[in-house]
């Protein structure tokens, strides 16, 4: 019961540290933190993967784009980078639009989880340049890892359609 009640404070105290944040910065502020990616490319290596859904694709014809032409569309690891921190800011907008529409937590929450695992990707391809495996690692890593981000896009642009924000146009925009 003592561990259940510290991980619940936890927990609480990190979406409250989190909306005190978001809630501080105006929507022209996030819009602005986002790095400009291209947003075809990124499709591009993530629909190679997964559906619009998110599942992955079964056929043969899945994951068939060669690690040169990945590498390229991806902009290396300092674009998976960009991604990175581009995770951290659409985690801020679904908190953004919490104050109005208290079900976006679920989103943000669902977000919190996915920037989790893109991270994760990220500092795989980190450590295998360290290492000086980049080359072999960088596939596989970073298709999942732009996967990971596109379906991250797609959930806020479904929140911000689902609550009918006037921000919606420019969102699409900007992703």
């Amino acid at each position: 019961m003592g561990i259940f009640l510290v991980v619940l404070i936890a927990i609480a105290g990190y979406y409250y540290s989190r909306g005190l944040r978001s809630s501080q910065a105006g929507w022209d502020e996030l819009l602005a933190k986002l790095a400009r990616i291209d947003r075809d490319n990124i499709a591009q290596v993530a629909l190679d993967l997964v559906d619009e859904s998110g599942r992955p694709r079964q056929s043969e014809d899945a994951a068939n784009l060669e690690p040169r032409q990945l590498w390229r569309l991806v902009g290396g690891l300092e674009g998976l980078e960009l991604l990175e921190a581009n995770s951290e800011v659409l985690i801020d907008m679904a908190f953004y639009v919490q104050q109005w529409y208290p079900e976006a937590i679920v989103i943000a929450e669902r977000l919190r989880l996915d920037a989790r695992e893109l991270k994760w990707h990220v500092n795989r391809l980190k450590g295998a340049a360290q290492k000086g495996n980049l080359q072999v690692s960088f596939p596989f890593y970073a298709q999942h890892a732009v996967a990971t981000y596109y379906l991250m896009t797609r959930r806020v642009l479904g929140l911000y359609e689902a609550g009918n924000f006037s921000m919606l146009a420019e969102l699409q925009k900007a992703l």
